[in-house]
């Protein structure tokens, strides 16, 4: 058997495995249509029976290796472009048709080292989602070679290289990450490119958001230019240090797309405790794998916009830039009348903050490896001031 006929028969083997019910509306059971990433496909009448019948009988119990069997699943991430290359006839759904699947109860730390445990099942899957050949891997690496980092496609870690230099900024370079929101609160969710209610500002995070104009005061810090990402999370917390100096000039705040946070695709605002266990999605923070990212579209319910997923190398190369036309904007500033260095200010987020600090020479190694870490405690506090770069 040849390699591309042992892959199609992996991909169609694996999505054999997933039931159809997961995909039907609650009030729309017994239709037709899938929710997929590529154009629907049909289920014949007996699918449609099997079902809708199954998604009648499906308990509603946490995710587990017992339940997995008989519990009505989504589609395996890593299998989105597997399946593409087994033929036109199977199609991979996507995490849309999972917001209506069943919901992980009460447990958490039993629920997250579950998933931790199956990290060498998310790690085969991510293996045969590169072997697919859809997954532009040496344009990857290229991308983070051009950035002076290595990227380790096979376990999809970033880590410097003896080439890279960290920029000499004629400015002090300040990032400051949103305050708390509900997103970010346990029972956590992928919050990227997301402006939902519940990526707002909670009680504590609008707390916070002063907080940190407090601690800006404290450090004197007076910038030539305040810079919010578009997400109202990150440019409210922005607008707490705003609204106390009245005189700021507006054309001094700029809102730049390139400063928003990473975007997951149809991963984002789902609780990491509703993915599917062996999803290379949880490989994102438990490895740092810089390349994994969803297929699938966002799309926001107030708009109808669909957004696409990116990897932390996309996000790196978007951050880097911004980085350049931050510089070319900040050296158009005219001096400032007491002397010192010009000062920005950027209120944004944590993948994208993980970005800026790794392209400023301030990237951390995880414990004990020589690659970067950019997830979990490797990123920003809320609410926090950071001096990221001094002026040259």
């Amino acid at each position: 058997m040849s390699a591309a006929s042992a892959l199609r028969r992996s991909a169609l083997v694996s999505t054999a495995r997933f039931r159809a019910s997961d995909t039907l509306r609650p009030r729309q059971r017994g239709v037709r249509a899938l929710h997929l990433c590529e154009p629907p496909v049909h289920l014949p009448r007996d699918a449609q029976r099997d079902a809708t019948l199954s998604a009648t009988h499906s308990p509603t119990a946490a995710f587990t290796a017992s339940t997995r069997r008989r519990l009505c699943t989504t589609r395996r991430p890593f299998v989105l472009a597997a399946v593409a290359a087994a033929g036109p006839t199977t199609r991979a759904l996507t995490m849309a048709s999972y917001r209506n699947g069943p919901k992980v109860a009460d447990g958490l730390d039993e629920r997250y080292a579950a998933i931790k445990a199956a990290q060498p099942q998310q790690e085969q899957h991510y293996a045969a989602w590169l072997a697919s050949g859809t997954v532009n891997c040496q344009g990857y690496e290229e991308m983070a070679s051009a950035l002076g980092l290595s990227l380790d496609v096979a376990s999809g870690t970033i880590s410097y290289t003896d080439a890279f230099q960290a920029p000499s900024l004629p400015f002090e370079l300040w990032y400051c990450r949103h305050g708390k929101t509900t997103g970010n609160t346990e029972p956590r969710v992928y919050q990227g490119y997301v402006d939902e209610p519940s990526n707002a500002l909670n009680e504590v995070g609008l707390q916070q958001a002063q907080d940190a104009a407090d601690k800006l005061e404290a450090l004197g810090l007076d910038p030539d230019l305040v810079v919010l990402s578009p997400l109202a999370r990150a440019a409210d917390t922005g607008r707490a240090f705003l609204n106390r100096k009245k005189s700021f000039p507006q054309d001094r705040v700029l809102t730049w797309e390139s400063c928003a946070e990473m975007r997951f695709g149809d991963w984002d605002n789902m609780m990491v405790k509703d993915m599917p266990t062996d999803s290379i999605c949880h490989l994102f923070y438990l490895g740092q794998n810089a390349v994994v990212k969803s297929s699938g579209l966002y799309v926001d319910p107030a708009s109808g916009n669909t957004v696409p997923g990116e990897n932390f190398v996309e996000v790196l190369h978007r951050t880097r830039a911004m980085l350049t036309t931050l510089t070319e904007t900040v050296g158009k500033l005219p001096p400032r009348s007491d002397g010192r260095p010009k000062q920005v200010i950027i209120y944004g987020h944590s993948m994208a903050g993980a970005a800026l600090s790794v392209l400023t020479g301030n990237g951390k190694q995880v414990d004990g490896k020589s690659y970067l870490g950019f997830d979990g405690k490797y990123i920003m506090p809320n609410a926090t001031p950071v001096k990221l770069v001094d002026a040259a």
